[in-house]
């Protein structure tokens, strides 16, 4: 049958305005969770099953890496957290010559990052190949130093360093006020970037390891293998840094290493946050949580698996502090430390010889990988509770695909008068579990709040993990019923 004309016309207009489309379309890849950690009886790679490959209608975005250098262009600064007017050193091996973009990662309008400051041309940089084989220091030798200027905000800065050809990597830094002021204290675990990084060939898992045997220490001297050098930030924390300045919360910077070096001590915050997967911590940073918590500090914690396991820094070759990470994980008999000094040694913070639940902190305790990587529903238990004000929730209701990752559940292991506000059934094992989310109010009258799985935060701007947090049809992405009680909670602990 021969069509009309003007039908004609169209159909040809409608397939080259198709093919015009895909043609600009960029295709944007997140890296893919791969969240690896470990539970008393093995090790698992967490997120094979969410593994990402997002497919989204927007352009490349400038701070965004469609070219990774890998091993071409990589580095790492000589300090993974610094004050503004502090100089840092940077560490950088490139077969080519390079430049540098630096940005403040935010959310800038659905822009995600700030270009603060553009590097010149650097020639060619090639490092000499000389790897600890106990901590895989990188020992390189500094290319370029950078002073912070004294007017950038605190924040998380990722430096991405880009070759002639295109190709490029991150060099990841959190920029602290000396002495933070702020409703909110976000604290970003660059501990667990580290613990997980396999850069040289060990990491603290077996994994990536080479001959899948684990280093039981790791050093800071050497650029991470996750996120293109960005470390697990954008796995973990950036959805939330985005959901919390799009909505202009009064918040400052930390990590793991400014708060074991007493950071909180000079802090005027309200509450500490702490935004993802913050599993490694040192006695000392457990001791300053737990004490200012317990007596003037409210905490939320954005994630699972927390506090778990209890390391220990070093100084490097050069006697730079905090640069190597001690965990001897599940052997801590082997700790040289353990016999003389047992309360110094490092494992599990649950285990003896230090018996401490890290549900004493945040609320609830590890509880294991959902069976085959799957994410659950998160279940209300309490819709009376004033979390679910503004949601229309009921009780039994589900919001699909909350729940995943890691999960925590409230094991009744904390002296505080606590509220499950959701007990959602996860199956771990082959066995019936729970994550829990929770609210609990402490003797003293602080407050804490804790998600129970990695995956909150993707439901409060999904960027980057669209393909688990779109589970609605009738929310274009992020939820409203996630944002509305998480600011429920904010509201409460500021």
């Amino acid at each position: 049958m021969k069509r009309p004309l003007s039908q004609t016309i169209y159909l040809c207009i409608l397939v080259v305005g198709m093919i015009a489309l895909f043609t600009v379309v960029s295709i944007f890849k997140i890296n893919s969770i791969q969240a690896h950690t470990v539970n008393a009886h093995h090790q698992v790679k967490v997120s094979q099953h969410l593994k990402e490959s997002v497919k989204a209608n927007r352009k490349q975005l400038p701070w965004m890496i469609s070219k990774p250098a890998g091993k071409a262009l990589e580095g790492y600064a000589s300090d993974i957290s610094v004050t503004p007017g502090q100089t840092i050193k940077l560490f950088i091996n490139s077969t080519k010559a390079y430049s540098a973009d630096i940005y403040r990662m935010g959310y800038y309008n659905g822009i995600g990052a700030k270009l603060m400051k553009q590097l010149p041309v650097h020639p060619p940089v090639k490092q000499t190949a000389n790897v600890n084989p106990e901590t895989m220091d990188a020992n390189w030798k500094p290319v370029q130093t950078l002073k912070i200027p004294t007017d950038w905000p605190s924040g998380f800065y990722l430096i991405k360093l880009i070759a002639t050809n295109g190709m490029a990597s991150y060099i990841p830094f959190v920029i602290h006020e000396k002495n933070p002021s702020a409703d909110f204290a976000v604290m970003l675990a660059t501990n667990t970037y580290e613990a997980y990084n396999g850069w040289g060939g060990k990491s603290l898992y077996t994994y990536n390891s080479s001959n899948h045997k684990i280093s039981y220490m790791v050093s800071f001297n050497r650029p991470f293998d996750d996120g293109y050098g960005s470390g697990q930030f954008f796995k973990f924390e950036y959805n939330l840094v985005r959901w919390l300045e799009k909505n202009n919360y009064n918040i400052t910077y930390i990590t793991d290493t400014d708060i074991d070096e007493g950071i909180l001590n000079r802090s005027h915050i309200k509450a500490l946050i702490i935004a993802g997967h913050s599993e490694y911590w040192s006695s000392e940073e457990r001791r300053e949580i737990q004490t200012h918590t317990e007596k003037n500090l409210n905490l939320a914690t954005f994630g699972a698996n927390v506090g778990y396991w209890k390391v220990r820094f070093n100084e490097d070759n050069n006697g730079n502090p905090n640069r190597i990470m001690i965990c001897y994980k599940y052997a801590t008999k082997k700790d040289p430390f353990f016999k003389k000094h047992p309360s110094m040694s490092t494992g599990q913070f649950i285990d003896p010889p230090f018996r401490e639940p890290e549900e004493e902190v945040i609320g609830n305790s590890y509880n294991g990988i959902p069976d085959d990587f799957h994410t659950a529903p998160l279940v209300v238990s309490m819709p009376d509770h004033w979390i679910y004000n503004g949601t229309g929730l009921k009780k039994g209701d589900k919001i699909n695909g909350v729940i995943g990752g890691e999960i925590n559940q409230y094991k009744g292991r904390i002296h505080a008068k606590v509220d499950v506000i959701a007990h959602s059934p996860v199956q771990v094992h082959k066995q019936k579990r729970y994550s829990d989310v929770v609210w609990g109010v402490r003797p003293s009258g602080t407050k804490f709040f804790a998600t129970g799985t990695f995956l909150w935060s993707w439901f409060l701007d999904p960027f980057g993990h669209e393909k688990i947090a779109k589970y609605n049809p009738n929310f274009a992405h992020a939820d409203p019923r996630i944002q509305q009680m998480t600011k429920n909670v904010l509201n409460h602990l500021r």
